[in-house]
């Protein structure tokens, strides 16, 4: 079977025999999906220039198997360019879809987020990192149950299997957050630094469970991104240095 003119972003490239590529797709209809690029890696191949990640394409292929071939592929709209911090909150959107979601299975919501994500990420990553990240645990079966009614005036205590309830003194800080963080996550309204630190660790502690001891490696550069000491050193990269 084959697929025609499919909206599609590449996840995550690698060489494959003497001038292909192998390649991890995110797709609309089809959700991620393996394909090879046949004579990608040539010189002058016009797929070797498109087949860029955050670069939104309209891709065609061939089905056979757990792999599909590529047939063909368009530029749906201009490429997204994204440095330094952005762009690490891209390759770890991109790693949570390659670690979490499975082969074949649609999520068209979830596409439409990624989408909107990338599009946020250079003017509130973080923001947007989080409303990808809700979105992303709703569609795989694990999004948060939120308490109702959310009392504004409390606290509350989250655990994963157990779920919200208001927080008595003897819990762990790390496990409570402000009612007005909920809120603002729910709405995706995010506005303080204590809502950003708040849904960060919820959405974390949230994410685990399905990550189930696997790390994320983006996550690790990161934090060793903004660790850097900016008298002493920079780092500036483009979508094209993306680690494999």
């Amino acid at each position: 079977m084959r697929i025609e003119l499919e909206p599609a972003y590449v996840l995550h490239a690698r060489p494959y025999s003497d001038t292909s590529l192998l390649l991890e797709v995110f797709t609309t209809q089809h959700g991620r999906i393996g394909l090879i690029a046949r004579g990608a890696r040539a010189p002058k191949s016009r797929k070797r220039v498109l087949l860029q990640v955050l670069q939104p394409l309209l891709l065609s292929w061939r089905e056979s198997g757990d792999l599909g071939t590529l047939a063909a592929v368009e530029p749906a709209a201009s490429a997204i360019t994204l440095t330094g911090e952005a762009l690490f909150c891209a390759w770890y959107a991109n790693e949570l879809l390659l670690k979490l979601c499975s082969r074949h299975d649609a999520h068209p919501l979830l596409f439409a987020a990624y989408a909107r994500l990338l599009l946020r990420l250079g003017d509130d990553a973080e923001a947007g990192l989080r409303a990808f990240e809700k979105v992303l645990l709703d569609e795989l079966g694990y999004g948060i149950e939120w308490p109702t009614p959310i009392d504004p005036a409390l606290r509350y205590h989250y655990h994963p299997a157990e779920g919200f309830r208001a927080a008595v003194p003897h819990d762990a800080p790390a496990h409570c957050y402000a009612a007005a963080s909920l809120i603002a996550l729910d709405q995706d309204a995010l506005r303080s630094p204590g809502e950003y630190q708040d849904s960060r660790r919820l959405l974390r502690t949230a994410l685990a469970v399905l990550l189930n001891g696997r790390t994320l490696d983006s996550a690790k550069l990161l934090r060793e991104l903004r660790g850097l000491d900016a008298g002493v050193a920079t780092l500036t990269v483009s979508s094209a240095t993306i680690p494999p």
